[in-house]
């Protein structure tokens, strides 16, 4: 059976993201296949093609290093926000940022590390994965005659682009997921039935942490008790809380659903609840009923204050 049609997907992603980030992969895809290539290929290398692989290795294991960092920032659509211009510059200067590290390690070798002075495999793993550990170093500290240590190495700098990059990213997630939030549950006005609804589709994840589904549950519990917001914020709230969680993929197709779930829900006619106290009586089926809108004429409505006379009154006996 087809899925249904995904109503939201083209209006709020711009589809250069998803090819963005399919280029990406493939790319990434394509640079390890080159360099297994290049590695176990039968000729010798010269040694400084041996020193420019793994400087370009270097680079790969930095690139790494910021792409798993966009990874767990950006629950939702971690590839997307990778895709971004600022994603792969955050990517691009991380490389770089292990480049350099790798360099001040061949140079700087027995003064950093000396382990590494004759592995260049071991160098790039050390410069790939930890260039900023590497220039927090002592080699990148003054030590005062008070004998306090003054950090002057561009850690701080590289920290503080780092963050700027990210943010940015940050900005453009938080634009594409307004646009889709909005856009998707607007028209939805049933918070109570929104809250079930999308609690009981947690249950469609097989492998949700423990820390996610009381996350979640959190924020529910928490708008259910707030009375300050209208509906319609609880539930563009709730919105974001389960777009970091299930993605737009699975956020799209829940919210068609959940269309489908308000508006049956508003077919369905409401029943007065039943006292379960209460002791039915046979010959009375309905306790309370509904007033005659159109009670008959009573001629005589008390009997005993306007008493009929007898139109036939019988002789008094005789005495």
């Amino acid at each position: 059976m087809p899925l249904p049609a995904d109503p939201h997907r083209n209006a709020d992603t711009p589809p250069g993201h998803y090819l963005a980030a399919s280029a990406l992969l493939l790319f990434a895809i394509f640079v390890m296949v080159g360099l297994g290539v290049w590695i176990g290929r039968r000729s010798t290398p010269t040694p400084l093609e041996t020193l420019l692989l793994w400087a370009f290795a270097t680079f790969v294991f930095g690139a790494l290093v910021g792409l798993s960092e966009i990874l767990s920032r950006y629950r939702d659509e971690p590839l997307l926000a990778t895709a971004t211009n600022f994603g792969i510059s955050y990517l691009a200067l991380n490389g770089f940022i292990s480049l350099a590290a790798f360099a001040i390690l061949r140079k700087y070798s027995t003064s950093i590390f000396p382990a590494v002075q004759n592995d260049l495999f071991l160098s790039a793993v050390v410069a790939g994965f930890g260039a900023m550990t590497l220039f927090r170093s002592k080699l990148f500290t003054f030590k005062s005659a008070d004998g306090n240590e003054y950090p002057i190495g561009p850690a701080i700098v590289l920290d503080t682009i780092l963050k700027t990059i990210d943010a940015k990213i940050d900005r453009r997630r938080a634009t594409e997921r307004q646009l889709k939030v909005f856009s998707a549950m607007f028209g939805i006005r049933d918070f109570a039935s929104t809250a079930n609804y999308i609690e009981a589709s947690l249950l469609s994840f097989q492998n949700l942490s423990q820390d996610d589904k009381s996350q979640i549950s959190a924020v529910i519990n928490q708008y259910r008790t707030t009375t300050t917001w209208p509906d319609t914020l609880k539930i563009m709230g709730l919105g974001f809380a389960f777009l970091t969680i299930a993605g737009e993929e699975n956020f799209d197709l829940v919210i068609a659903n959940l269309e489908k779930f308000v508006q049956s829900q508003k077919a369905v006619p409401s029943i007065s609840p039943v006292d379960p106290n209460q002791t039915p009586n046979p010959a009375n089926p309905n306790p309370n009923p509904a007033p005659n809108p159109n009670p008959a004429p009573n001629a005589n409505p008390n009997p005993i204050a306007n008493p009929v006379p007898n139109q036939n009154p019988k002789p008094d006996p005789k005495p």
